[in-house]
């Protein structure tokens, strides 16, 4: 073998040995600091999440009693579909304070279609003065509770109506009005 074989075959196994070490001791030492990297950055997101949700909570804590008294009202303007006791207390007390007869018939629960809450639907049915009913209607209207009044129908008591037991102590030119009302639920 003369010289420039050997010159030849040296570069070539160089070559053949520097390759190799370039697949099996280079490219995975930077596979790995690519991994190592991406784990980085991926953990500096989570802690970057997870200083934002603790920084959200204590400004939750710090607001959590003003937010309270809030949260208590929205809670108040629902009613219990189970037991309306107290729905139904309301209703009877502005009743009296406006001199209106009452005769409530409560349905069933049920989530209709197109509502955003379920509600309870009642019926009811009223006499007295017409602008006794009118202060009824109002006070119900501005009550705190979420009421829907549907289906209004106010007539004239007749002289016969006054007569039976129903209309006792009412006069000539009162009012009956029966109208279903739409209350909103737990």
């Amino acid at each position: 073998m003369n010289i420039k074989n050997k010159i030849n075959l040296s570069i070539t196994a160089f070559i053949i040995l520097t390759i190799l070490i370039v697949v099996f001791l280079v490219y995975p030492i930077f596979l790995e600091i690519k991994k190592g990297s991406e784990d980085i950055i991926s953990q500096k997101q989570k802690l970057a999440e997870f200083e934002a949700k603790t920084k959200n909570l204590e400004k939750f804590k710090r607001n959590f009693p003003e937010i309270k008294t809030n949260l208590e009202k929205i809670n108040a303007i629902f009613i219990d579909p189970e037991v309306p006791v107290d729905f139904i207390s309301f209703l009877e007390n502005i009743s009296r304070n406006c001199k209106v007869q009452l005769n409530i018939s409560s349905g069933l629960p049920q989530k209709l279609k197109g509502d955003p809450w379920s509600s309870l639907s009642m019926q009811i049915t009223s006499a007295g003065s017409f602008p006794n009913f009118l202060k009824f209607l109002e006070k119900l209207e501005q009550s705190i509770y979420l009421v829907e009044i549907q289906n209004l129908n106010i007539t004239r008591l007749s002289e016969m109506e006054l007569k039976s037991k129903e209309f006792e102590g009412l006069i000539l030119g009162n009012v009956k009005a029966t109208f279903s009302i739409k209350v909103f639920t737990k």
